[in-house]
Protein backbone atom coordinates (compact mmCIF):
# COMPACT_ATOMS: atom_id res chain seq x y z
CA UNK A 1 0.00 0.00 0.00
CA UNK A 2 2.07 3.14 -1.68
CA UNK A 3 2.03 6.43 -2.51
CA UNK A 4 -0.19 5.18 -5.89
CA UNK A 5 -3.25 3.44 -4.09
CA UNK A 6 -3.38 7.44 -2.25
CA UNK A 7 -2.93 8.76 -5.71
CA UNK A 8 -6.11 6.60 -7.17
CA UNK A 9 -8.27 7.53 -4.30
CA UNK A 10 -7.56 11.09 -4.29
CA UNK A 11 -8.14 11.45 -8.01
CA UNK A 12 -11.64 9.27 -7.50
CA UNK A 13 -12.44 11.43 -5.03
CA UNK A 14 -11.66 14.64 -6.97
CA UNK A 15 -13.71 13.41 -9.85
CA UNK A 16 -16.87 12.63 -7.45
CA UNK A 17 -16.51 15.48 -6.16
CA UNK A 18 -16.52 17.40 -9.73
CA UNK A 19 -19.88 15.42 -11.15
CA UNK A 20 -21.83 15.73 -7.92
CA UNK A 21 -21.03 20.07 -7.94
CA UNK A 22 -22.22 19.32 -11.72
CA UNK A 23 -25.30 17.63 -10.68
CA UNK A 24 -25.87 20.51 -7.73
CA UNK A 25 -25.74 23.07 -10.12
CA UNK A 26 -28.13 21.36 -12.20
CA UNK A 27 -30.65 20.28 -9.44
CA UNK A 28 -33.62 22.74 -10.30
CA UNK A 29 -33.70 21.49 -14.05
CA UNK A 30 -33.13 17.91 -12.64
CA UNK A 31 -35.49 17.68 -9.89
CA UNK A 32 -38.20 19.09 -12.53
CA UNK A 33 -37.03 16.39 -15.04
CA UNK A 34 -37.23 13.97 -12.57
CA UNK A 35 -40.17 14.38 -10.51
CA UNK A 36 -38.14 14.66 -7.82
CA UNK A 37 -39.30 17.66 -5.96
CA UNK A 38 -40.50 18.27 -2.41
CA UNK A 39 -43.40 21.16 -2.61
CA UNK A 40 -44.06 22.90 0.91
CA UNK A 41 -47.52 22.08 2.37
CA UNK A 42 -47.05 25.01 5.36
CA UNK A 43 -47.78 21.69 7.89
CA UNK A 44 -45.14 18.97 8.11
CA UNK A 45 -42.86 20.79 5.08
CA UNK A 46 -42.33 24.86 6.02
CA UNK A 47 -39.60 25.50 3.81
CA UNK A 48 -39.72 28.86 1.27
CA UNK A 49 -40.23 26.99 -1.95
CA UNK A 50 -39.87 24.17 -3.68
CA UNK A 51 -36.71 22.40 -3.59
CA UNK A 52 -35.21 19.52 -5.97
CA UNK A 53 -35.15 16.11 -3.74
CA UNK A 54 -31.42 15.65 -5.92
CA UNK A 55 -28.50 15.64 -3.38
CA UNK A 56 -28.79 11.90 -2.27
CA UNK A 57 -28.16 11.10 -6.04
CA UNK A 58 -25.53 13.84 -6.28
CA UNK A 59 -23.52 12.23 -3.82
CA UNK A 60 -24.41 8.49 -4.53
CA UNK A 61 -24.71 8.19 -7.79
CA UNK A 62 -20.70 9.20 -8.94
CA UNK A 63 -19.42 7.64 -5.33
CA UNK A 64 -21.23 4.81 -6.53
CA UNK A 65 -20.64 4.62 -9.84
CA UNK A 66 -16.61 5.51 -9.51
CA UNK A 67 -16.36 2.82 -6.97
CA UNK A 68 -18.25 -0.06 -8.48
CA UNK A 69 -15.72 0.88 -11.72
CA UNK A 70 -12.87 0.29 -9.40
CA UNK A 71 -14.07 -3.20 -8.16
CA UNK A 72 -14.19 -4.15 -12.04
CA UNK A 73 -10.85 -3.14 -12.41
CA UNK A 74 -8.98 -4.14 -9.01
CA UNK A 75 -11.20 -6.94 -8.29
CA UNK A 76 -11.90 -5.80 -4.51
CA UNK A 77 -13.33 -8.19 -2.18
CA UNK A 78 -16.75 -9.22 -2.11
CA UNK A 79 -17.55 -7.40 1.04
CA UNK A 80 -16.76 -3.63 -1.20
CA UNK A 81 -19.07 -5.08 -4.36
CA UNK A 82 -22.25 -6.57 -1.96
CA UNK A 83 -21.96 -3.51 -0.29
CA UNK A 84 -22.39 -1.18 -3.03
CA UNK A 85 -24.83 -3.19 -4.38
CA UNK A 86 -26.81 -2.96 -1.48
CA UNK A 87 -26.75 0.52 -1.62
CA UNK A 88 -27.73 0.91 -5.70
CA UNK A 89 -30.12 -0.74 -4.64
CA UNK A 90 -31.23 1.09 -2.05
CA UNK A 91 -30.84 4.23 -3.62
CA UNK A 92 -33.28 3.38 -6.17
CA UNK A 93 -35.79 2.45 -3.28
CA UNK A 94 -35.73 5.71 -1.94
CA UNK A 95 -35.81 7.49 -5.39
CA UNK A 96 -39.04 5.75 -5.19
CA UNK A 97 -40.07 6.87 -1.90
CA UNK A 98 -38.73 10.33 -3.24
CA UNK A 99 -41.74 10.48 -6.12
CA UNK A 100 -44.10 8.41 -4.69
CA UNK A 101 -44.28 8.18 -1.06
CA UNK A 102 -44.05 4.54 -0.60
CA UNK A 103 -46.33 3.29 2.55
CA UNK A 104 -44.39 2.83 5.52
CA UNK A 105 -44.60 -0.87 5.61
CA UNK A 106 -43.42 -1.37 2.38
CA UNK A 107 -40.68 0.66 2.58
CA UNK A 108 -39.41 -1.60 5.72
CA UNK A 109 -39.98 -4.37 4.10
CA UNK A 110 -37.56 -3.81 1.59
CA UNK A 111 -35.15 -2.68 4.14
CA UNK A 112 -35.06 -5.79 5.79
CA UNK A 113 -35.28 -7.98 2.53
CA UNK A 114 -32.23 -6.13 1.47
CA UNK A 115 -30.35 -5.98 4.64
CA UNK A 116 -30.74 -10.10 5.21
CA UNK A 117 -29.71 -10.50 1.38
CA UNK A 118 -26.87 -8.36 1.65
CA UNK A 119 -25.62 -10.22 4.86
CA UNK A 120 -26.58 -13.57 3.83
CA UNK A 121 -24.32 -13.28 0.29
CA UNK A 122 -21.39 -11.68 2.05
CA UNK A 123 -20.23 -12.92 5.58
CA UNK A 124 -17.70 -10.03 6.46
CA UNK A 125 -21.13 -8.04 6.98
CA UNK A 126 -22.01 -9.86 9.70
CA UNK A 127 -21.53 -9.01 12.99
CA UNK A 128 -20.19 -12.74 14.69
CA UNK A 129 -18.89 -11.49 17.58
CA UNK A 130 -18.01 -8.30 19.35
CA UNK A 131 -15.09 -7.27 21.46
CA UNK A 132 -16.43 -4.41 23.23
CA UNK A 133 -12.99 -3.60 24.52
CA UNK A 134 -9.67 -3.30 23.87
CA UNK A 135 -7.89 -5.68 21.35
CA UNK A 136 -7.40 -9.49 22.72
CA UNK A 137 -10.86 -8.10 25.71
CA UNK A 138 -13.03 -10.69 26.42
CA UNK A 139 -15.80 -10.78 23.10
CA UNK A 140 -19.32 -11.18 23.15
CA UNK A 141 -20.25 -14.01 20.39
CA UNK A 142 -23.20 -14.07 19.06
CA UNK A 143 -23.73 -17.00 17.64
CA UNK A 144 -26.62 -18.21 15.94
CA UNK A 145 -28.46 -14.64 16.26
CA UNK A 146 -25.66 -12.68 14.54
CA UNK A 147 -27.43 -12.56 11.37
CA UNK A 148 -30.41 -10.95 13.13
CA UNK A 149 -28.61 -8.92 15.48
CA UNK A 150 -26.37 -7.38 12.70
CA UNK A 151 -29.94 -6.85 10.90
CA UNK A 152 -31.49 -4.62 13.12
CA UNK A 153 -28.52 -2.97 14.14
CA UNK A 154 -28.06 -2.01 10.63
CA UNK A 155 -31.93 -0.90 9.74
CA UNK A 156 -32.07 0.27 13.04
CA UNK A 157 -29.56 2.66 11.85
CA UNK A 158 -31.08 3.16 8.43
CA UNK A 159 -34.42 4.60 10.47
CA UNK A 160 -32.29 6.69 13.04
CA UNK A 161 -30.76 8.54 10.29
CA UNK A 162 -33.63 9.23 8.49
CA UNK A 163 -35.41 10.46 11.40
CA UNK A 164 -32.68 12.80 12.22
CA UNK A 165 -32.66 14.18 8.25
CA UNK A 166 -35.11 17.35 8.78
CA UNK A 167 -31.89 20.47 9.45
CA UNK A 168 -30.69 21.57 6.08
CA UNK A 169 -26.92 20.77 6.29
CA UNK A 170 -27.37 17.56 9.01
CA UNK A 171 -27.72 14.51 7.26
CA UNK A 172 -24.69 15.57 4.30
CA UNK A 173 -22.76 16.93 7.29
CA UNK A 174 -23.49 13.70 9.27
CA UNK A 175 -22.27 11.57 5.71
CA UNK A 176 -19.21 13.84 5.66
CA UNK A 177 -17.78 13.31 9.17
CA UNK A 178 -18.95 9.19 9.31
CA UNK A 179 -17.16 8.33 5.95
CA UNK A 180 -14.59 10.01 7.08
CA UNK A 181 -14.32 7.35 10.37
CA UNK A 182 -14.80 4.63 7.93
CA UNK A 183 -12.46 5.46 5.34
CA UNK A 184 -9.37 6.49 7.87
CA UNK A 185 -9.32 2.45 9.36
CA UNK A 186 -9.93 0.78 5.98
CA UNK A 187 -7.36 3.08 4.61
CA UNK A 188 -6.84 4.09 0.68
CA UNK A 189 -7.73 0.78 -1.01
CA UNK A 190 -10.85 -0.13 0.46
CA UNK A 191 -11.88 2.82 2.07
CA UNK A 192 -12.23 4.60 -1.91
CA UNK A 193 -16.18 4.52 -1.60
CA UNK A 194 -16.21 6.25 1.58
CA UNK A 195 -13.55 8.89 0.32
CA UNK A 196 -15.27 9.98 -2.36
CA UNK A 197 -18.43 9.67 -0.61
CA UNK A 198 -16.74 12.52 1.87
CA UNK A 199 -15.91 14.58 -1.15
CA UNK A 200 -19.11 14.49 -2.82
CA UNK A 201 -21.10 15.13 0.70
CA UNK A 202 -18.38 18.14 0.91
CA UNK A 203 -19.02 19.90 -2.33
CA UNK A 204 -23.53 18.67 -1.79
CA UNK A 205 -23.14 20.32 1.67
CA UNK A 206 -22.51 23.77 0.30
CA UNK A 207 -25.74 23.82 -2.08
CA UNK A 208 -27.58 22.34 0.61
CA UNK A 209 -26.72 24.82 3.08
CA UNK A 210 -28.05 27.73 0.66
CA UNK A 211 -31.31 26.11 0.12
CA UNK A 212 -30.54 25.16 -3.77
CA UNK A 213 -31.74 20.96 -2.81
CA UNK A 214 -32.15 18.37 -0.46
CA UNK A 215 -30.98 15.07 0.16
CA UNK A 216 -34.60 13.55 0.34
CA UNK A 217 -34.67 9.74 1.04
CA UNK A 218 -32.67 8.47 -1.48
CA UNK A 219 -30.09 10.44 0.51
CA UNK A 220 -30.90 9.27 4.20
CA UNK A 221 -31.79 5.49 3.31
CA UNK A 222 -28.91 4.82 0.90
CA UNK A 223 -26.05 6.96 2.38
CA UNK A 224 -26.70 5.24 5.88
CA UNK A 225 -26.82 1.74 4.31
CA UNK A 226 -23.36 2.63 2.74
CA UNK A 227 -21.91 3.80 6.74
CA UNK A 228 -23.89 1.23 7.90
CA UNK A 229 -22.08 -1.19 5.71
CA UNK A 230 -19.16 0.40 6.21
CA UNK A 231 -18.87 0.78 9.67
CA UNK A 232 -18.98 -2.97 9.80
CA UNK A 233 -16.01 -3.34 7.24
CA UNK A 234 -13.96 -1.12 9.06
CA UNK A 235 -14.81 -3.07 12.57
CA UNK A 236 -13.62 -6.38 10.77
CA UNK A 237 -11.32 -4.85 8.36
CA UNK A 238 -9.52 -3.76 12.02
CA UNK A 239 -8.59 -7.37 13.08
CA UNK A 240 -9.93 -7.20 16.85
CA UNK A 241 -7.64 -4.28 17.21
CA UNK A 242 -10.83 -1.72 17.02
CA UNK A 243 -13.48 -1.73 19.60
CA UNK A 244 -17.36 -2.40 18.70
CA UNK A 245 -17.79 0.25 21.36
CA UNK A 246 -15.96 3.04 18.88
CA UNK A 247 -18.45 2.56 15.90
CA UNK A 248 -21.03 3.33 18.83
CA UNK A 249 -19.42 6.26 19.62
CA UNK A 250 -19.84 7.69 15.95
CA UNK A 251 -23.67 7.09 15.62
CA UNK A 252 -24.69 7.76 19.42
CA UNK A 253 -26.48 11.01 18.68
CA UNK A 254 -29.27 10.20 16.13
CA UNK A 255 -29.61 6.51 17.55
CA UNK A 256 -30.49 8.05 21.61
CA UNK A 257 -32.67 10.74 19.61
CA UNK A 258 -34.68 8.17 17.79
CA UNK A 259 -34.82 5.71 20.72
CA UNK A 260 -35.76 8.89 23.19
CA UNK A 261 -38.47 9.96 20.09
CA UNK A 262 -39.96 6.28 19.85
CA UNK A 263 -40.75 5.82 23.46
CA UNK A 264 -42.16 9.14 24.10
CA UNK A 265 -44.70 8.48 21.62
CA UNK A 266 -45.84 5.49 22.89
CA UNK A 267 -46.14 6.82 25.92
CA UNK A 268 -48.14 9.41 24.75
CA UNK A 269 -50.23 6.68 23.03
CA UNK A 270 -49.01 7.35 19.31
CA UNK A 271 -47.31 5.43 16.98
CA UNK A 272 -43.57 5.62 17.14
CA UNK A 273 -43.36 6.67 13.77
CA UNK A 274 -45.85 9.60 14.64
CA UNK A 275 -44.32 12.62 13.03
CA UNK A 276 -44.01 15.68 15.55
CA UNK A 277 -41.40 18.60 16.08
CA UNK A 278 -40.32 16.60 19.15
CA UNK A 279 -37.13 15.92 17.14
CA UNK A 280 -33.10 16.81 18.73
CA UNK A 281 -32.60 19.49 15.49
CA UNK A 282 -36.10 21.06 16.39
CA UNK A 283 -35.21 21.60 20.14
CA UNK A 284 -31.70 23.04 18.56
CA UNK A 285 -33.34 25.38 16.14
CA UNK A 286 -36.04 26.58 18.58
CA UNK A 287 -33.12 27.42 20.95
CA UNK A 288 -30.28 28.46 19.35
CA UNK A 289 -31.51 29.30 15.32
CA UNK A 290 -30.53 27.26 12.58
CA UNK A 291 -27.29 27.68 11.63
CA UNK A 292 -25.35 27.45 15.55
CA UNK A 293 -28.01 24.36 15.40
CA UNK A 294 -26.48 22.96 13.21
CA UNK A 295 -22.82 23.65 14.36
CA UNK A 296 -24.00 22.34 17.95
CA UNK A 297 -25.44 19.07 16.45
CA UNK A 298 -22.41 18.12 14.53
CA UNK A 299 -20.34 19.23 17.32
CA UNK A 300 -22.00 16.50 19.59
CA UNK A 301 -21.65 13.80 16.89
CA UNK A 302 -18.21 14.39 15.81
CA UNK A 303 -16.20 15.69 18.87
CA UNK A 304 -16.73 12.09 20.81
CA UNK A 305 -16.27 10.37 17.75
CA UNK A 306 -12.70 12.26 17.07
CA UNK A 307 -11.64 11.55 20.52
CA UNK A 308 -12.37 7.92 20.44
CA UNK A 309 -9.59 7.89 17.84
CA UNK A 310 -6.86 8.84 20.33
CA UNK A 311 -8.73 6.03 22.96
CA UNK A 312 -11.69 4.08 23.70
CA UNK A 313 -11.66 6.01 27.57
CA UNK A 314 -11.42 9.38 25.95
CA UNK A 315 -13.90 8.85 23.45
CA UNK A 316 -16.61 7.82 26.45
CA UNK A 317 -15.59 10.52 28.58
CA UNK A 318 -16.02 12.79 25.82
CA UNK A 319 -19.37 11.02 25.31
CA UNK A 320 -20.52 11.46 28.50
CA UNK A 321 -20.19 15.26 28.72
CA UNK A 322 -22.04 15.75 25.09
CA UNK A 323 -25.13 13.35 26.46
CA UNK A 324 -25.12 15.23 29.42
CA UNK A 325 -25.43 18.35 27.16
CA UNK A 326 -28.38 16.54 25.52
CA UNK A 327 -30.33 15.40 28.19
CA UNK A 328 -30.12 19.18 29.80
CA UNK A 329 -31.46 20.50 26.37
CA UNK A 330 -34.47 17.98 26.37
CA UNK A 331 -35.36 18.28 29.45
CA UNK A 332 -35.62 21.90 29.32
CA UNK A 333 -37.19 21.26 26.48
CA UNK A 334 -40.05 19.43 28.31
CA UNK A 335 -40.12 21.58 31.21
CA UNK A 336 -40.89 24.28 29.23
CA UNK A 337 -43.67 22.82 26.95
CA UNK A 338 -45.07 20.89 30.15
CA UNK A 339 -45.39 17.75 28.08
CA UNK A 340 -43.23 14.70 26.95
CA UNK A 341 -43.69 15.78 23.38
CA UNK A 342 -45.23 18.58 21.39
CA UNK A 343 -48.84 18.55 19.39
CA UNK A 344 -48.46 16.19 17.00
CA UNK A 345 -48.54 17.01 13.08
CA UNK A 346 -51.00 15.70 11.15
Amino acid sequence: MGLGAWGTAIGLCAISATITAGICYFAEILGNSLKLVDVPDGVRKIHAKATPLIGGLAILVPSLALSIFRVIVHHDSTFTAVALAATFVMMLIGTADDRHNLPAGLRLSAFVLLTLAALSIEPTLVLGSLHLGAAHSPKLDLGPFAIPVTALMVIGFLNAANMADGMDGQLLGSLLIWSALIAHHLGPELGVPFMALMASSAVALGFNLRGKLFSGSAGSYAGSLLIGLGAIGAYHHANGTLPALIPAIWFWLPVLDCVRLMLTRYLDGRSPFAADRNHFHHILIDRFGRRPALAIYLLLLGVPALAGEFSLVAGLCVLAICALLYVILVVQRHLLLGSTSPKPIT
